[in-house]
């Protein structure tokens, strides 16, 4: 048996050393050595806080993915894709230039020895900025409108300031921080809760993951008034320049809805304006006012618009001179036991100034000239006329009026 087994032993190591070398050729063959391009391998960054401590807040300019040539067998490389590396930069070792290299892995270890791993582009750039913290105001928009006959009131934001750190150029383009709350139909107060949203001074939506805010919500209370119409007066303060008036004081609305608790409207009957100043004017005079400053304490403005526009009339002033003759003047308070005689001096005028619309229609009728006789002793008594009111028109006697008292 030992000798068969032995027997032609060089042919035999051939043929087995032969088998060895055509099983390499087959697998050369069949599993032979491919390249493989891998695309946007997700890098992770590592030790970001190392910038942080610096105050800087850092940004990926480029390199936020990775490209990769991968070269081994294709019977392994073949079934590689994204998610079997992991890439990384380490922020810790950036350079002057704010550059980090980026390393590629596999995640399965063991293919360490069988691959082989090329970056195509192995730097990540970052770019950094200063860190800033800055406060805003919560400001409440409500959308919708209240019930019929009720108006919202005060609104109130727990918290009513946030706080928003980030990137200088981010924090700074923050024009506003609101929230929205629907009023749609509500009648009694209520509390809510809203999300924070930000705006820029375009009033476009801001989104930036760099910018953290203190609070993403805000807690909301809403008050809801009921409503009452009141009328709107208005006056002027002061004279207008010498030789003009005010014609007319013209603005709208003349009635508005006012809104408060029922205790603090009840007794509201109108708003007065009275503090419009026209001294020394000599032309139309404009301007425009805010109601709410006019409110009592604990009631707003229910309108739309708080807004009022209010518009002088001024005009140029006519002056119309009467001299009256002592049949113009009437007496009153007369005594039956004594005669009294009107003596005027000589030159005795009234001269009415006014608007022309208004001084042009006056005669010495409408002005009726009266003096009182009821204090009057006997003898030379120097009296005034007086002169009915007529709106919008001032007089000016010139001259003087005796009365001369006798006995009958």
């Amino acid at each position: 048996m030992k000798k068969r087994l032995l027997s032609n032993i060089g042919y035999k190591i051939a043929s087995v050393i032969l088998a060895v070398i055509l099983w390499l050729v087959v697998m050369n063959i069949s599993d032979y050595s491919i390249t493989k391009t891998i695309e946007d391998i997700p890098v992770s960054q590592l030790n970001g806080e190392a910038l942080e401590e610096l105050d800087k807040i850092y940004d990926v300019a480029e390199g936020d993915t990775v490209d990769i040539i991968v070269k081994g067998r294709r019977s392994i490389v073949s079934e590689l894709t994204a998610e079997s590396f992991y890439a990384t930069a380490d922020l810790s070792t950036m350079s002057i230039t704010n550059s980090v290299q980026i390393f590629v892995t596999p995640r399965n270890a063991s293919l360490k020895d069988d691959i082989s791993i090329t970056c195509i582009n192995n730097t990540m750039k970052l770019t950094l900025e200063e860190k800033i913290t800055k406060q805003f105001p919560v400001k409440i928009k409500t959308t919708g409108e209240a019930y019929k006959g009720y108006a919202v009131g005060e609104c109130t934001a727990n918290p009513n300031i946030v706080t928003i750190e980030g990137p200088k150029s981010a924090v700074e383009k923050i024009t506003e921080v609101s929230v929205n709350v629907s009023v749609l139909n509500a009648r009694s107060n209520f509390d809510t809760t809203s999300v924070i949203t930000l705006y820029d001074a375009y009033g476009e939506v801001i989104t930036n993951d760099k910018l953290l805010v203190s609070h993403d919500e805000v807690s909301v209370s809403v008050n809801i008034y009921p409503v009452k119409e009141v009328d709107i007066l208005v006056d002027v303060r002061g004279v207008p320049e010498d030789g003009f008036g005010v014609a007319e004081i013209i603005y709208q609305p003349q009635i508005i809805q006012v809104a408060g608790l029922p205790e603090d409207i009840e007794g509201i009957e109108s708003i007065e304006i009275d503090d419009i100043s026209i001294s020394g004017l000599s032309e139309d005079y404009q301007t425009t006012i805010d109601l709410n400053d006019y409110m009592p304490e604990g009631v707003i403005v229910a309108d739309n618009s708080s807004e009022i526009v209010i518009t002088v009339d001024i005009e140029e002033v006519d002056e119309k001179t009467f001299s009256p003759a002592v049949k113009n003047i009437t007496l009153t308070g007369k005594n039956n036991d004594y005669i009294y005689d009107v003596v005027l001096s000589d030159g005795f005028k009234i001269v009415a100034s006014g608007l022309t619309n208004v001084i042009d229609g006056v005669v010495i009728a409408d002005i009726a000239p009266t003096i009182d006789c009821t204090e009057l002793a006997r003898g030379e008594n120097n009296v005034s006329l007086k002169l009915k009111d007529i709106e919008g028109v001032h007089y000016d006697i010139q001259g003087t009026v005796t009365v001369k008292v006798s006995a009958r």
